[in-house]
């Protein structure tokens, strides 16, 4: 049996009954995907680590061949994940499983994505959340049970309703000044990412190869990508390849960041059965990168593509 620092579990409050996290690092097979996970309060159906595991590796490569398609089907693959990650939103955060709150988080991400689609225009989503905000109030108000945890509740909605905003991002990648030609490095880092959490390390050594190994395959990516032709005819060259290369780095790296930071506070905590965290938690890194990958498209967009 492998030897575990208990400093890396996370501390939670137990419930009677409950397994301690002690108790869930040194017992064999141990739920998450780093050491230190909690086991699930009741077995379910499926392993939440390997749910999510599934779920963080096929989304990526959903994104990276929609990247050659229409802009529609990126919508539609953003509407499929929006659901997914809203059902599972109050019990990622442990907030109340109120269905109201979790119809305006899914509401929010789907209104968004399809209006940035239709416009063509991220400003767009700004006027979606601020309405959101507004939404997330009047859900609020209309509880009839006490409003027990209202801020809480309220902060964990409004805080699913910003990941959604940011994941319409990813509809508005369109050639031009941000173009969708990002977003395969950044596929290729998520999945890297993905793949790492397979590993049996140190929590502190798994956050670490988060940072570093999704922005090399990214920056190697980028730079492959730019000497085949992918990015335009006007990237190929040994100056431009390494300028589209040093540009996926930043990229890998912010994708590094969002899925490090997953890991370490969306990864910790009790699996309701059936894995509905488990989902959420493998997407919503990949929704909240939408708009730091469009910002650097943006900011960056003549050194990736064009």
């Amino acid at each position: 049996m492998p030897i575990v620092n208990i400093q890396d579990a996370p501390a939670s409050p137990l419930s009677p009954g409950t397994v301690s996290p002690l108790e869930a690092t040194t017992q064999h097979g141990a739920y998450g995907t780093r050491r230190g996970g909690h086991r699930p309060i009741e077995p379910g159906l499926v392993d939440p680590a390997w749910t999510r595991l599934a779920m963080a590796g096929i989304v990526p490569i959903l994104l990276a061949v929609s990247a050659a398609l229409p802009t529609w089907v990126r919508l539609i693959v953003i509407c499929l994940l929006v659901p997914l990650t809203a059902q599972g939103w109050p019990a990622l955060v442990r907030s109340q499983h109120d269905q109201g709150a979790t119809s305006i988080v899914a509401l929010t991400g789907l209104t968004a994505a399809v209006v940035v689609a239709l416009r063509g225009d991220y400003g767009a989503a700004g006027v979606v959340m601020a309405l959101s905000v507004l939404a997330a109030f009047l859900v609020q108000m209309a509880r009839q049970d006490g409003r027990r945890d209202l801020v809480e509740d309220l902060s964990a909605t409004v805080a699913g309703n910003l990941v959604m905003v940011s994941g319409a991002a990813w509809c508005a990648l369109t050639p031009g000044l941000a173009d969708p030609a990002v977003i395969v490095p950044c596929a290729l880092a998520l999945f890297a990412g993905a793949l790492l959490t397979v590993l049996e390390v140190r929590a502190t050594i798994l956050e670490a190869l988060t940072l570093t190994v999704p922005a090399l395959v990214a920056g190697v990516a980028g730079g492959v990508l730019a000497a085949v032709g992918f990015f335009g005819p006007g990237h190929t060259g040994l100056q431009q390849e390494l300028q589209s290369a040093a540009a996926c780095v930043i990229v890998g790296f912010v994708a590094g960041v969002l899925m490090a930071s997953a890991n370490r506070v969306l990864w910790t905590h009790r699996w309701v059965p059936g894995g509905r965290a488990a989902v959420a938690s493998a997407i919503v890194p990949i929704l909240a990168l939408g708009a730091p990958v469009y910002a650097i498209a943006r900011l960056m967009g003549s050194f990736i593509a064009g």
